[in-house]
């Protein structure tokens, strides 16, 4: 799509590593504060970038990712306009829906596995079971977001951004709202969605175009400013 001056570009970005599996998931873990640096260190470094509108989830993990790209902006004199907070930005509970489904598949060997073996694959297919479930409905009654509910809410958080006037708009936001964006622009299905959201990476960046009629992706899960082979162990999924 030719971009006009109507058209907006929206970098959307996820959130640091967060501390999960500890008693505050919200917080960035040290690794999550150092791939937080290099992502402001890259986008400070295109001297020509700059975004007319800054938009962020009100989450911890949030405002710590966001932290060293507004101060690295900062010294180098570089305007960025202050973040516009909007809690339609933030991730579902993720850990409301592994206990929803826990609850109905007690004896699951995936689920044992995951208690007994917590290791990155076997978290990986106990998140995977659980948001699949939760994608087809089947935990409905059991979490106060169903999936559903949570597609209208990113919607909402969508709609305020097609307002605002066109131009470059960083949004610093959570794995499951930048999943619905996707969904939203490919038109694929709950279960791939759920796919999709799994593979996006800690401070991966997206970008959408918005032409005022819908969006569109144009790029998915790009780490450039952890690309060398000596950041390979900083790339992380949770």
């Amino acid at each position: 799509m030719k971009e006009t001056n109507r058209s907006s570009r929206l970098w959307l970005m996820r959130h640091a590593q967060a501390s999960f599996g500890s008693a505050n998931y919200d917080v960035l873990s040290e690794r999550g504060e150092y791939q937080a640096q290099l992502l402001a260190a890259w986008l400070v470094a295109d001297p020509d970038l700059g975004f007319a509108h800054v938009v962020a989830g009100t989450l911890r993990r949030h405002a710590q990712t966001l932290a060293p790209i507004e101060q690295v902006f900062a010294v180098a004199g570089r305007p960025l306009p202050a973040a516009t907070l909007d809690p339609d930005w933030n991730e579902f509970d993720h850990e409301v829906i592994v206990r929803a489904w826990a609850n109905l598949h007690a004896d699951d060997p995936v689920l044992v596995a995951a208690r007994t073996t917590p290791d990155r694959r076997a978290i990986h297919r106990l998140l995977a079971a659980a948001l699949h479930a939760w994608a087809a409905g089947e935990l409905d009654s059991a979490v106060p977001e169903t999936w559903d509910a949570f597609g209208t809410r990113v919607a909402r958080a969508r709609a305020r951004l097609d307002a605002v006037p066109r131009g470059k708009i960083l949004v610093v936001s959570s794995g499951g709202p930048i999943t619905r964006c996707a969904q939203a622009a490919l038109g694929c299905d709950a279960q791939r969605t759920v796919s999709l959201n799994l593979a996006l990476r800690n401070t991966a960046v997206s970008e959408f175009r918005n032409d005022g009629s819908e969006w569109q992706m144009h790029i998915w899960n790009m780490l450039p400013h952890l690309s060398a082979p000596a950041e390979r162990e900083s790339v992380t999924y949770y």
